[in-house]
């Protein structure tokens, strides 16, 4: 046993150093950023009748896959697809009693893909075992989102004249999500750490993500990524 041991760790570590031209994986973030309260009037016929209050969140959860490349020389390709979410509550007050609702629970969630082009800066290595190495890089992203609540949304999935019953159609909402999700394109910056051993991977790092229409009333967000996979 020591003997095939002896025999097969040296293959295994030449093969994660040399012949390694990239890899895939398990990708997960923390993304940080802040959505304040808001409170819309809600108009029918010309009269406000009622208000929508979404009462704002901070910060998301992403899961997702890449896939990277580092057999081109001077920089990597690295692809992602990533579904980010955050949960929050609506309120809706109508001003006829008893047809009002309290801090209800919704979502909201983006759809993205990321397309970076990164640059080793330098490595160093832990003799026969692991490998580390700094990278930045930038590139491009593209988002689809999902609208927040809203008066058009509630017309859609409960009918104008059942706001506030709390009967929603769910075939309704799912069309109505698909029918105007919020898309948008931006760029983003990053930097961080790659840990290789033998053929496992992980890398850890923050990005910085520029685009207007993402996050409601932002202009971007940062996020913590961790990424869990296999080198090839």
């Amino acid at each position: 046993m020591k003997k095939l041991i002896s025999t097969i760790l040296p293959i295994l570590i030449i093969s994660s150093q040399v012949f390694a031209i990239g890899g895939f994986g398990l990708h997960l973030d923390r993304s940080m950023y802040s959505v304040a309260e808001t409170t819309t009037p809600l108009i029918i016929g010309g009269e406000d009748v009622a208000s929508i209050t979404h009462h704002g969140f901070d910060n998301g959860f992403g899961i997702g896959g890449y896939l990277y490349v580092d057999a081109i020389p001077m920089v990597d390709i690295d692809i992602e697809a990533i579904m980010l979410l955050s949960p929050y509550e609506f309120s809706f007050s109508n001003k006829t009693p008893g047809s009002s609702i309290n801090n209800q629970k919704f979502g909201w969630a983006d759809f993205s893909g990321y397309f970076t082009l990164q640059k080793k800066l330098f490595k160093f290595s832990i003799p026969l075992l692991a490998k580390t190495k700094l990278t930045a890089g930038a590139g491009i992203n593209l988002h689809s989102s999902i609208p927040m609540i809203s008066q058009d949304m509630m017309e859609s999935i409960m009918g104008e004249g059942n706001l506030g019953s709390g009967s929603l159609d769910t075939d309704e909402l799912i069309e109505y999500l698909k029918d105007n999700k919020v898309s948008d394109t931006g760029f983003h910056i990053q930097t961080g750490l790659q840990f290789k051993l033998l053929m496992l991977d992980s890398f850890l790092y923050y990005r910085q993500v520029f685009a207007d229409n993402v996050i409601p009333s932002a202009k971007g967000f940062g996020s913590l990524n961790l990424r869990l996979g296999m080198g090839f």
